[in-house]
C-alpha cells in the first residue's frame, strides 16, 4: 500500500528545513514595501515586499515594530532583518520582519522629515507660540556638555559682552543613547531653578548622526514647554534641526547665541552716555529758555513800580464799590415805596376803615348775617359800630326790593 503524509505535516516539514537554513533564519533583504497594512487593535504590520521582478509577504509583529522611528508607507524602500518560516494555515511561506530602516533617500533624513511634519501638527513650531528675548539679561542657563568647545565660546563672549552676568550650567551629553533624555531634563532643571532669563542649548559642529540628539521629540517637547525663553546653538551641516524650530531664536553656532543672549554692557553705556549728553542739552536748552522768560517777566512794571499798580487797583475797587452802594441804595429806596403802595392799599380794604364811614356789621349767634330773611321777630341780634357795639332785638323787618327777591 501506497505511503502519503498529511497537509500540516508537509507544512512542518518544510518548516523545519527553512529553520534549519543557517541563512534563512537571519538576514539583511532590501526591497520597496507594497500594500501596506498597519492594524492598530493588534499593533502589528503586514505588506508585501518587492522588486522590479517578483514580491514577497512580510510581517512585522507588534513586540517588533514599537521602536520604529519613522513610520512605513507604500513605495518606500526599506532594509529589513528578517528569518523566513511557513504560515502554516495557508501552507506558504512568509517572510518574518525583525527590524527595519529607510533606504534610497537616506534613512535619517526620512526619519526627520516624518518627525517633523508630526510635530508641526501638533503646533511646536507655531510662530505665534515663540517667546520674546529680553533685552537686558543678567542670568543665563546653558545646557550642554561641559567638555565640549561650545561652551568656551559661550562662556567668553558672554564675559566679553557682559562681566557681571551670572551663568547657570546643567551638565548634559550631547550625543548618544541618553542625551536626548540629559538635554530634557537639563532645561526642566534650569526651569524649576526660575533664576535664569534665557536658556542656552546646544553643541559644536557635526554630522547628521551626531547631531540627532537634537532632533528627538522630547527635546522639542522640553524646548516648547520651557516657560523661559530658548536659544538653540546647534551647528550642524543639515538645513534644520528640530530643536531649531522649537526654540525661541535660532542661533548658527554657540558663539552667536551668547551674542543674542545677553546684551554688550560697553556698547549699552555708550548709547546711555550718549542719551545723557543729549539729557543735557535739553536741560540747557529750557533752562535758557526759562531764564530769558524769567528776565522778560522782571522788566515788567509790575516788579519796578508794584505800588502803583496797587493804588490803581485800589481806586477801581473803590469806584466798583461805590457803584455798588449806590444800587443797594436805588433798589431800597424803590422796595420801600413799593411797600408804602402795598400797606395803604390794605389799610383802605379794612373793615374798620368801612366801619368809620358810618357802616355796621351785624352778628346773630356769633355769625355775619348777610341777608334780612336769615333774622326773624324777637331775635337777639350784635351790632358792632365804628366805636362800639349794640345788642338788640327784633321787633319787626322790612325787606328792600333788588333783583334777587320783590316785595
Amino acid at each position: 500500500m501506497q505511503s502519503f503524509i498529511s497537509v500540516s505535516e508537509l507544512n512542518d516539514y518544510i518548516s523545519g528545513l527553512l529553520a534549519a537554513d543557517e541563512f534563512l533564519s537571519d538576514f539583511w533583504m532590501r526591497g520597496e514595501i507594497s500594500g501596506f497594512k498597519f492594524y492598530r487593535q493588534s499593533g502589528h504590520m503586514y505588506f508585501t515586499l518587492k522588486d522590479q521582478e517578483t514580491a514577497v509577504s512580510c510581517v512585522m509583529f507588534r513586540s517588533r515594530n514599537q521602536g520604529l522611528k519613522f513610520d512605513p508607507e507604500d513605495g518606500m524602500e526599506v532594509l529589513v532583518r528578517v528569518y523566513v518560516s511557513v504560515y502554516p494555515k495557508q501552507g506558504k511561506y512568509q517572510v518574518y520582519v525583525q527590524e527595519m530602516q529607510p533606504y534610497g533617500r537616506g534613512g535619517l533624513f526620512l526619519q526627520l522629515e516624518q518627525l517633523k511634519k508630526k510635530l508641526e501638527a501638533q503646533g511646536y513650531f507655531a510662530p505665534e507660540n515663540k517667546k520674546s528675548i529680553p533685552e537686558v539679561v543678567n542670568c543665563v542657563g546653558i545646557v550642554t556638555s561641559q567638555d565640549g568647545a561650545a561652551l568656551k565660546d559661550i562662556l567668553r563672549v558672554i564675559k566679553q559682552r557682559h562681566s557681571s552676568c551670572q551663568v547657570m550650567l546643567v551638565h548634559s551629553s550631547v550625543q548618544g543613547e541618553n542625551a536626548p533624555f540629559e538635554l530634557a531634563e537639563g532645561l526642566k532643571l534650569i526651569n524649576t531653578h526660575g533664576q535664569a532669563q534665557v536658556i542656552i542649548i546646544g553643541r559644536g559642529g557635526g554630522s547628521l548622526e551626531d547631531l540627532m540628539a537634537f532632533n528627538t521629540e522630547i527635546v522639542v517637547r522640553a524646548i516648547y514647554e520651557s516657560a523661559i525663553p530658548v536659544i538653540s546653538a546647534v551647528g550642524h551641516e543639515v538645513d534644520f534641526s528640530l530643536a531649531d524650530l522649537a526654540a525661541d531664536l535660532r542661533a548658527a553656532t554657540p558663539t552667536q547665541a551668547a551674542s543674542m543672549a545677553v546684551p554688550d554692557i560697553s556698547q549699552l553705556k555708550r548709547e546711555l552716555e550718549k542719551y545723557q549728553q543729549r539729557l543735557n542739552r535739553v536741560l540747557e536748552l529750557r533752562i535758557g529758555h526759562y531764564s530769558e522768560t524769567l528776565d522778560r517777566l522782571m522788566l515788567k512794571r509790575i516788579w519796578k513800580e508794584p505800588h502803583i499798580l496797587i493804588n490803581e487797583k485800589q481806586r477801581k475797587v473803590a469806584e466798583q464799590q461805590e457803584q455798588i452802594n449806590r444800587r443797594l441804595a436805588d433798589l431800597i429806596q424803590s422796595h420801600d415805596h413799593r411797600c408804602r403802595l402795598a400797606i395803604e392799599a390794605l389799610d383802605n380794604l379794612s373793615p374798620l376803615k368801612v366801619l368809620q364811614r358810618g357802616y355796621a356789621v351785624v352778628y346773630k349767634n356769633e355769625k355775619i348775617l348777610h341777608k334780612i330773611e336769615a333774622a326773624e321777630n324777637g331775635d337777639y341780634l350784635k351790632i358792632i359800630l365804628n366805636d362800639g357795639k349794640l345788642e338788640v332785638q327784633v321787633m319787626g323787618k322790612e325787606m328792600f326790593f333788588n333783583e334777587e327777591n320783590e316785595i
